[in-house]
C-alpha cells in the first residue's frame, strides 16, 4: 500500500478498504490521502464529495501506519456516529484548542483501542508527543494554574489524556514533573481521569456521557458543545 508517495506495506489494507467501501455506501464519498505541511501529523476534511486526509510530509514512513491508521479510526467513529466537539454559543480566544483537546481526550482512545490488534510501532509519534508535552512544561504561564482559565483547562486536559494514552513507563517523570510546575491544573486533570474512566468511550452513548461530563465540570458550556450525531441534538 502507498500513500504519499511512502510505501507502508499491507498492515492497512483491509483496514483502509473496509473504510473506504463504507464511505461510498454509507456518505456517498470517496477517500482521498494527500501530503501537507500542517501543525499536526494529520487532519481530515468531509467535502460534498470525498473525504480527504492529510498526512504530514515531514512524518517518517515508519510512523505513517500508525498515524493514517488512526485517521481512518476517526472517519469510522463519524460513520458509527460517535459524538462531536462543536462550537457553542460564543467562542473564545482559545476555544478551539480546548475542543480539540477534549475531543482527543475521549475520541483519541476509542480510536486506539481500534488499531491496538495491529501492534503497529508507535515509537517515533510518542517520542514527539513526550518531547512537546515537555516543551509545553516549559512554557507554560502560571495561569494554567488559576482554575476557569482557559489555560487551566486545556492544561488538565492534555495532563488527563497523557494519563490515560502515555506508558506508564515514560509518563512517570513527566507526571512529576507536571505535578511541580501546574499543581492545580495537574490535580484537575486526576479529576477528569475519573470522570472518564466512569463512563469510558466503548459506545457513542459512553462518548457523550464523558464529553459532557468534562466539559461540564470543567465549565466550558458557553463556548464548548457536544453534537449527538445520532439524533442530531446539540448538548
Amino acid at each position: 500500500m502507498k500513500v504519499i508517495g511512502k510505501e507502508l506495506g499491507t498492515t492497512l489494507v483491509e483496514m483502509y478498504g473496509e473504510i473506504e467501501q463504507r464511505l461510498k455506501t454509507e456518505a456517498v464519498r470517496d477517500l482521498k490521502v494527500v501530503s501537507f505541511e500542517g501543525a499536526s501529523f494529520s487532519d481530515i476534511q468531509w467535502g460534498d464529495t470525498e473525504v480527504v486526509v492529510s498526512l504530514h510530509n515531514g512524518v517518517p514512513t515508519r510512523a505513517l501506519n500508525h498515524i493514517l491508521g488512526i485517521a481512518l479510526q476517526h472517519i469510522r467513529q463519524r460513520l458509527d456516529r460517535y459524538p462531536a466537539v462543536v462550537r457553542g454559543r460564543t467562542d473564545v480566544e482559545g476555544g478551539a484548542l480546548v475542543r480539540s483537546a477534549l475531543r482527543e481526550l475521549v475520541m483519541s482512545p476509542e480510536a486506539e483501542q481500534q488499531v491496538a490488534p495491529l501492534k503497529i510501532d508507535v515509537t517515533w509519534e510518542l517520542k514527539q508527543r513526550h518531547e512537546g508535552l515537555k516543551q509545553l512544561l516549559r512554557d507554560a504561564p502560571e495561569d494554567w494554574n488559576d482554575a476557569g482559565s482557559i489555560g487551566h483547562a486545556f492544561a488538565a486536559l492534555q495532563y488527563a489524556r497523557f494519563t490515560i494514552e502515555h506508558p506508564e513507563e515514560l509518563w512517570e517523570g513527566l507526571r512529576d514533573q507536571f505535578r511541580k510546575d501546574l499543581p492545580a491544573a495537574a490535580m484537575t486533570g486526576d479529576e477528569l481521569v475519573a470522570l472518564v474512566a466512569e463512563h469510558g468511550w466503548k459506545t457513542p452513548g459512553a462518548c457523550i456521557e464523558s464529553l459532557v461530563t468534562v466539559r461540564d465540570a470543567l465549565g466550558l458550556q458557553g463556548f464548548v458543545a457536544i453534537e449527538d450525531r445520532r439524533n442530531g441534538k446539540i448538548l
